[in-house]
């Protein structure tokens, strides 16, 4: 019973969504919709006007925006690892020690790198390390270089190596696709058809949604209408909804069309003093009307 709403509009009006343990959610609707801030609500990001959000203790929840905004002077891994917790700053001061001895030794250095070996060893931080960095290679971002430098599809591949060495329970993309080469997104449809978690995704890349989605969720006029299966089943059970509608709307406006044609013979009309048939046509006008401004 969901309602959200900026301005008068209203983005969510009473509606209800739930997300099962596994599903892979495709959330599709019109430029406005209110998709962005419907990933925003389930962040908790975005408060509702009204209902609630309810959420399983300890569930993992990592969103990742249309843009993401980093320090344009840490470096890759610097970036990709604050998603670690606690362990990432013994990891980031690490491999800032390696990269300066790299460049002449020093014993204070060789001091404070035996030091972090094993403090990082005794807080089991070396798997993190190398999924961080086994993350890296997979898309082919370089470790040491600065965010400032890199490309908008890096910056993008960035944002979601960050997302994904979190292990999340619950993965929310806006536009992950964006950006990114026929490479990078082969890499994330393989990556996310194995994730075992959920997964709720906003894409207009039809392809990457019908590889992906074990369900579609359209968010149209504040209300999440779902439909089982892949996008291209989605489509195919739209246009007969479409079909329906039309042919729905093409009776209605008959109808009107006749008790439009009635009410114009005016003094027939008054004469009769049928005044629950004029009361009808208002209705019919103000549900033509509100069809017509959706």
């Amino acid at each position: 019973n969901a309602s959200f709403a900026v301005g008068h509009v209203a983005l969510l009006d009473k509606t209800s969504f739930q997300l099962d343990s596994g599903e892979k959610v495709g959330l599709i609707g019109r430029n406005g919709a209110g998709k962005s801030s419907f990933l925003k609500i389930l962040t908790g990001v975005q408060k509702l006007d009204d209902g609630q959000i309810i959420v399983q203790n300890n569930l993992k929840i990592v969103y990742v925006p249309q843009e993401s905004f980093f320090d344009k002077d840490a470096t890759v891994f610097d970036t990709v690892a604050e998603g670690l917790g606690e362990i990432c700053d013994l990891l980031r001061r690490y491999h800032h020690v390696s990269h300066e001895l790299e460049n002449g030794s020093s014993e204070l250095l060789l001091k404070e790198l035996n030091e972090l070996q094993l403090e990082i060893e005794a807080k089991d931080g070396w798997k993190l390390d190398a999924a961080v960095k086994q993350t890296l290679g997979e898309l082919g971002l370089p470790e040491n270089e600065k965010i400032g430098n890199l490309s908008g599809g890096q910056k993008k591949r960035v944002a979601l190596a960050q997302a994904w060495v979190q292990k999340p329970d619950v993965l929310l993309l806006d536009e992950p696709t964006n950006h990114l080469d026929i490479d990078a997104i082969i890499w994330l449809e393989n990556l996310l058809k194995a994730f075992e978690g959920s997964l709720v995704v906003i894409t207009h890349d039809r392809r990457f949604l019908d590889n992906i989605a074990t369900r579609i969720v359209e968010l149209d006029r504040g209300i999440l209408r779902s439909y089982p299966g892949s996008f291209s089943k989605y489509s195919e059970k739209k246009a007969q909804e479409l079909a329906v509608e039309a042919e729905h709307n093409r009776l209605f406006d008959k109808f009107h069309a006749q008790e439009e044609a009635w009410i114009r013979k005016g003094i027939e009309a008054r004469r009769t003093r049928n005044e629950g048939r004029v009361r009808r046509l208002e209705e019919l006008r103000r549900q033509r009307a509100e069809r017509r401004n959706v």
